[in-house]
């Protein structure tokens, strides 16, 4: 087997920094304080008392911790995440607050000098934590749920005004032209039906993009779709409609370059290159479009030496607030360009300077091989919910698979519990599934951010195989003992045992069989 080679490897790291939300570190981050808190002021506890104050605590901290990972490597708006994460801490400061209070009002600081009460402490913060976490997730999805509301109602009041101004226009200008060709006799019928033919084509078009309005860009059959003919296409029937504008292609790219999208893209072009032509006051605009290509995407840049954009329209483009029905500054054009790039999963962009505006498109940019679409962007991490799911699941079975015998040839399972204060086999057990699946998302995202060029075995097993390894030199041969030596326990610096190596690549390769084969037989 041949893994990916260490370009791309190193190309997989820096996608995988690039793609990771921070807040979501922060709660696992916090998660992971609490707890080892948390086990090391339960130390010197009973048997039972570990259990219910030490064991379980234990779980929900790693818990929130492992939540943490999955926030920062998920197909999670970054919005939602900072909710989550704001709220977290809220919770665990609030509970830490109410605890200082407590304990003043009861006469002073004192309970704490004793051990049992700081774990209390330490649990109750915990506890803070998670209930915080978990009414970030119910206020986060509440304000998505909220906005995508506000935006519906906002879609519905443009097409009502595009309706509006636009259909009943058309058909004003069809029933007016038909009622002179009645009465005149000197009409030509030929130029009446050439009006009514482009009106007609007009109304279609309006017609055809309600349902991206509609529906926000949503569920719409995306291809590879070249990029220089749409973009001339879009170009020239803006030039027909307005022949005094001065209009400047630049495409200095490979024929062949296509990107992701659909039959609409020339249209999205039409629209920016007749705003620019439109809104101009001079007596012949100027318009520069410029196709570059970089080599994960391919950027469209339509500016123009005219006014530039109202602050409505840069706040449509920019952060994709749609105008409501009362505000007639939003084009409906602009709406169509952010619902469409957003649906084909790329960016609007625009800014305005003393010279003019420029809005600038940036698509993903595919390739076809034997007929089949493949994206070259791994820019951006967003594993589903499912793959998250995926990866848990199959972390906790790869915990076992290496467990067990490392168990049965070194005993080291309850060595992993000293590092969070007890050494004992339930500790180790649960912390050492904890770890398994931290190191397991972090393994999904590295495989998700590996090119679509490598077979899938080498995607997998190739990604397995290195990340086993690296976790075996670093996390296995020098963050464990100096942990260990921290909380006194001995032990040699690097550890580099032939066992921790057999069961760190029993690790690898029992997570690369069952991730592999869960996303195969359940894609996202």
């Amino acid at each position: 087997m041949t893994v990916p080679s260490e370009e791309a490897m190193l190309d997989s790291i820096r996608s995988l920094g690039g793609g990771i939300s921070p807040s979501g570190l922060v709660v696992a981050g916090l998660g992971f304080f609490l707890t080892r808190f948390t086990v090391t002021l339960a130390v010197s506890d009973g048997p039972v008392a570990f259990v219910f104050g030490g064991v379980l605590p234990l779980m929900l901290g790693l818990g929130l911790s492992a939540f943490g990972v999955a926030l920062a490597v998920g197909e999670f708006e970054r919005a939602f995440v900072r909710t989550v994460t704001l709220w977290c801490l809220a919770g665990t400061g609030a509970m830490f607050v109410l605890v200082l209070v407590t304990l003043v009002g009861n006469g002073g600081m004192g309970p704490l000098s004793a051990g049992g009460s700081r774990t209390y402490l330490s649990n109750f913060l915990i506890g803070g934590g998670v209930g915080g976490a978990l009414t970030g997730v119910y206020a986060g999805r509440s304000n998505r749920q909220r906005h995508e509301l506000e935006q519906q109602a906002a879609r519905l009041d443009l097409v009502n005004r595009i309706l509006r101004d636009r259909v009943l226009n058309a058909l004003t200008v069809i029933r007016g032209r038909v009622e002179l060709a009645e009465s005149r006799d000197g009409i030509s019928t030929a130029a009446v039906l050439s009006v009514i033919d482009d009106r007609s084509a007009g109304v279609q078009q309006v017609v055809e993009n309600m349902k991206h309005i509609t529906h926000g860009g949503a569920d719409l059959s995306l291809d590879a779709v070249p990029v220089v003919p749409c973009v001339e296409s879009g170009l020239d029937a803006v030039r027909e409609a307005h022949p005094s504008a001065d209009y400047d292609l630049q495409a200095d790219v490979p024929p062949d370059l296509r990107v992701q999208g659909n039959t609409m893209l020339d249209s999205l072009v039409a629209h920016l290159v007749e705003n620019a032509v439109v809104y101009n006051d001079s007596d012949t605009p100027h318009v520069e479009v410029v196709v570059t290509a970089a080599e994960d995407t391919v950027t469209i840049s339509v500016s123009d030496d005219g006014p530039g954009l109202p602050e409505r329209q840069l706040d449509l483009l920019d952060r994709g607030e749609i105008g409501s029905y009362e505000d007639r500054s939003t084009g409906f054009g602009l709406d169509l360009v952010r619902l469409l790039v957003r649906s084909y999963g790329g960016q609007t962009a625009a800014t305005v300077t003393d010279g003019g505006t420029t809005v600038t498109l940036t698509l993903p940019r595919v390739s076809v091989e034997e007929g089949v679409v493949r994206a070259t962007s791994d820019e951006v991490l967003e594993l589903s919910p499912r793959r998250l799911g995926l990866a848990v699941g199959a972390s906790l079975v790869a915990a076992v698979v290496m467990g067990v015998p490392m168990q049965a040839l070194s005993g080291g399972v309850p060595v992993i519990g000293a590092l969070y204060g007890v050494q004992n086999p339930l500790v180790g057990w649960v912390t050492h599934g904890f770890h398994s699946v931290v190191f397991g998302l972090v393994y999904a995202a590295l495989v998700r951010t590996v090119p679509d060029h490598f077979s899938d075995r080498r995607r997998y097993y190739g990604v397995a195989l290195g990340w086993s390894v690296t976790l075996w030199l670093v996390a296995a041969g020098i963050v464990m003992p100096v942990w260990l030596s921290l909380v006194g326990i001995e032990a040699s610096l690097p550890n580099l045992t032939a066992t921790a190596l057999l069961s760190h690549l029993l690790w690898g390769g029992s997570l690369a069989a069952l991730y592999r084969y869960g996303c195969r037989v359940w894609p996202p």
